[in-house]
């Protein structure tokens, strides 16, 4: 996997911010140990032979971005609950 620093924002994120965090949150499952939804090109060591599984978050970060890139990651929008019952105390200048 190659580095890259731009991105594809799906719209169903609809901004940079969000998908940072989606991105992120994907990566730290990635590195606990969860089976990656993109084709992932394993690196190999000097003598050619495939290397365990990176725990580096930069290679991980790539795959969870490839994989949000793709709509393949499921993410539900948090509820905004707002209070009307609220009191506003002045502050006193003494």
């Amino acid at each position: 996997m190659t580095q890259r620093t731009i991105v594809r924002v799906p719209e169903e994120i609809a901004n940079k911010y969000r998908f940072v965090v989606v991105a992120g949150k994907r990566c730290d499952q990635l590195q606990r140990g969860a089976f990656p939804k993109v084709e992932v090109v394993v690196p190999v060591n000097k003598h050619g032979q495939a290397q365990d599984a990176p725990k580096l978050a930069s290679f991980w970060g790539q795959v969870a971005m490839a994989e949000v890139e793709e709509n393949r990651i499921a993410f539900e929008e948090p509820e905004i609950i707002t209070i009307e019952d609220t009191t506003v105390v002045p502050i006193s200048g003494e």
